[in-house]
């Protein structure tokens, strides 16, 4: 049977990827208010990093694998589907770098509403990053059930919504058409990370480990 120190241990080898996770998504932000191509750059740069330790991390956990029995192993296996959730969640994440780089260059206007939005989404993905985060460091069982059960649902929801209110604001000719590829990228972006972040939660129960 595992400990719980050797559990906390192979959790803790996602801590490097995840604070550069963050940090893309605070550049994105960034990048989206202060209208600067400097800031896609360092996402770039941290992108990069991420790919480089999501390697590591793959090579890490196949000599776990090679290493652990019985129960060990088992959790060694679902550590790589985790693995799979959080390469998908860095693509979903990347995918924001090309559509703002469009933004930007080119000046398309967003309305009031699309940036109250368009940061509120912001504020979304880094408070369910930073609880993913969290939940790696502490295996806390209470924060995989808020971020399975309410924080990714909501947020996931929240997409549905914002696409909704865009759609009525594009008939009602509040916002460019121009703007509207941009903001449904950002918006499917957001939504499937809020996924993968829910599945990561649910693997790491303690009953879907058992």
């Amino acid at each position: 049977m595992m400990t719980t120190r050797s559990v906390k241990e192979q959790l803790g080898l996602f801590n490097g990827v995840m604070t550069n996770l963050i940090i893309m998504v605070e550049k994105a932000c960034s990048a989206f208010n202060r209208q600067r191509t400097a800031d896609l750059d360092e996402m770039l740069h941290h992108q990069k990093i991420v790919a480089d330790e999501i390697a590591l991390l793959s090579n890490s956990l196949d000599e776990l694998l090679f290493e652990e029995q019985g129960p060990g192993r088992e959790f060694c296996l679902k550590l790589e589907s985790v693995l799979a959730h959080v390469q998908l969640m860095a693509e979903d994440i990347g995918e924001m770098i090309p559509v703002l780089s469009k933004q930007i260059r080119q000046g398309i206007p967003f309305s009031q509403r699309g940036i109250a939005q368009t940061n509120e989404l912001f504020d979304g993905q880094l408070e369910m990053l930073r609880v993913l985060a969290d939940i790696f460091q502490t295996d806390n069982e209470m924060l995989k059930t808020f971020l399975r059960q309410e924080k990714g649902p909501s947020l996931c929801q929240l997409c549905i919504d914002f696409a909704t209110a865009h759609e009525a604001r594009l008939i009602e000719g509040l916002c460019l058409p121009h703007a509207a590829p941009i903001f449904l990228t950002m918006l499917d972006a957001v939504r499937n990370m809020a996924r993968h972040g829910m599945e990561v939660a649910h693997l790491l129960m303690l009953e879907q480990r058992s």
